[in-house]
């Protein structure tokens, strides 16, 4: 418990630094939302590598993961090669979101390999993921990708690398969504925090580009490109409805669960 302590106080305290140091031009003025976002969904990550009670995570999905390390890898590569979809204000100059997303990908791709590794050795799975879970997602997100990309950076590989990795985010609970619905396993309790954290830095994103979208709309609209705010609005809702679903069923689960129950790798 004190290790959560610890992670949710120094959380805390980096926000309030980095809100009572913030710059930024007038058009940047709420870019610290997506700092913001990263930095809970990065929090989430280090709670879920850090809390689960079970060494095989009982009830998470790996195809989650997955996505998820998929996702945020592509959107760092587009702050590789230009600074188009980089927060404008001066957390830019020491990298702040770039960190954070490194950082999250770093969490994830630990957490993948114990619980692969630990999986395999005990003979623990889930055996209603499949694989082709993430390469539909993939392929659903890179056709909404070319067809709503943004324009506004005069870069065709960012602008749709980085639409790819909203879509993919958008979706990337829903195999964890399944697994709930349709698993034979409970899931693991101490994964909450990584649930709520989860579902927050969903509605921070969503927050901002509301924002963006009610400031800039016309502005879009005049140059024929509102189609992409209507997009990441959409990208927006599903994430934003997938998080809390996941959520209320995780919470409906736990709550239901008896002290032991025999899951379908007991049984065999």
């Amino acid at each position: 418990m004190i290790k959560k302590e610890i992670l949710y106080g120094g959380f805390a305290l980096i926000c309030l630094l980095v809100y009572y140091k913030l710059e930024a031009p007038a058009n940047a003025a709420y870019d610290y939302w997506l700092t913001l976002a990263a930095g809970l969904q990065v929090l989430g990550f280090a709670m879920l590598a850090m809390d689960t009670s079970s060494s095989a995570a009982e009830g998470l999905s790996e195809k989650t993961l997955w996505a998820f390390i998929i996702a945020h890898v592509t959107r760092i590569s587009t702050t590789v090669w230009g600074e188009g979809y980089i927060p404008e204000d001066n957390t830019g100059d020491v990298f702040l979101y770039q960190g954070l997303e490194l950082l999250g990908v770093a969490i994830v791709v630990f957490q993948v390999m114990r619980l692969t590794a630990v999986r395999s050795t005990q003979d623990v799975g889930q055996g209603i993921e499949r694989w082709s879970q993430v390469i539909a997602m993939c392929a659903v997100s890179a056709v909404l990708a070319y067809f709503t990309k943004s324009t506004g950076h005069d870069d065709y590989w960012a602008d749709l690398s980085w639409m790819f990795s909203t879509w993919l985010e958008a979706f990337a609970l829903g195999p964890q969504v399944y697994l709930l619905v349709t698993g034979a396993c409970y899931v693991d309790e101490s994964a909450a925090h990584f649930a709520g954290l989860t579902l927050g830095s969903a509605v921070v994103f969503t927050a901002f580009w509301g924002r963006v979208t009610r400031d800039r709309y016309r502005e879009f609209d005049q140059d024929g490109d509102h189609t992409f705010f209507h997009a990441i609005l959409t990208a927006c809702f599903i994430r934003v409805a997938l998080c809390t679903t996941y959520v209320y069923l995780f919470t409906k689960q736990t709550k239901k669960r008896p002290d032991y129950e025999l899951c379908a790798h007991d049984e065999l």
